[in-house]
């Protein structure tokens, strides 16, 4: 990839509000970031296939259900539903906590092992980032 066509799309990144732009051209791939209102992140490699990585253990305390990207927060399944969970419930993993509404599509925010919400930290209808931390889970 050349680096007029690299700098273009910084150009357009940054005239925009993305987040996140990832290209694959052939054996090359391209991921830029906005890390908060700092300059893209510009990170441009032959693509490779992915290592395996071992998971990484979450503080003895509790853990924190995050957003995967960002959109519109909802705590129930539609307006006139009842939450999916509440504080003191136990949850179990892969068990949809929310879901976040991005360009029109709904995408669930799953637990990622068994716990009980200690806490929701965003309201229904807020507005969350990508790695915003939704609920504080404790070890079930």
């Amino acid at each position: 990839m050349n680096p007029e066509r690299i700098k273009a799309l910084i150009d357009l990144m940054a005239a925009s509000d993305l987040s996140e732009l990832s290209l694959n051209e052939g054996d090359t791939h391209l991921r830029l970031l906005r890390e908060g209102a700092a300059a893209p992140v510009v990170a441009a490699a032959p693509q490779v296939a992915p290592s395996p990585v071992a998971p990484q253990a979450a503080p003895a305390a509790g853990f924190e259900a995050c957003a995967a990207l960002y959109g519109v927060l909802h705590l129930t399944p539609a307006p006139d539903q009842p939450v999916f969970v509440q504080v003191g419930d136990p949850v179990e993993a892969g068990q949809t906590l929310a879901v976040v509404e991005a360009m029109k599509m709904f995408h669930p925010l799953k637990a990622e092992r068994a716990g009980t919400v200690l806490a929701v930290l965003a309201a229904s209808g807020e507005e969350v980032a990508a790695g915003q931390a939704v609920f504080q889970l404790g070890e079930a």
